[in-house]
């Protein structure tokens, strides 16, 4: 029964899927709507820096701060540039290479209890 059943539909499937038959396309084609790099695919901050990366400008920066032995006190803190209101931190400690993150914002001095070293975010 279920093969007299297949043996009748099959062949009405098949014609439906012959090539002068419309079949559809793909949707999705590698060659036309798929980006290949990051272009086109990132929004908010990592699409404007892919944006500035094309001007050849760099957007974040990403190098580390080596301040002056002399920094860090209160009356001279360690100056942290940056274009935003507030930026995250990432300070390596000299002594033991350990990294401490730590969150920074414009306006007042920040201390460090870790590190015992001030902070103070320098507007670009």
């Amino acid at each position: 029964m279920l093969a007299q059943t297949i043996q009748r539909t099959l062949p009405r499937t098949f014609s439906l899927l012959s090539p002068s038959s419309s079949v559809p396309s793909r949707f999705f084609s590698v060659d036309n709507l798929i980006p290949s790099d990051d272009d086109g695919r990132q929004t908010g901050r990592r699409g404007a820096e892919l944006e500035f990366e094309k001007k050849g400008i760099d957007l974040y920066n990403r190098d580390p701060i080596t301040p002056p032995s002399d920094q860090g006190s209160y009356s001279n803190p360690v100056l942290v540039p940056s274009g935003d209101g507030s930026r995250t931190v990432g300070f390596v400690d000299p002594q033991t290479h350990a990294i401490y993150w730590f969150n920074l914002a414009k306006g007042p001095v920040h201390y460090i209890k870790n590190l015992g070293l001030y902070f103070k975010m320098e507007e670009l």
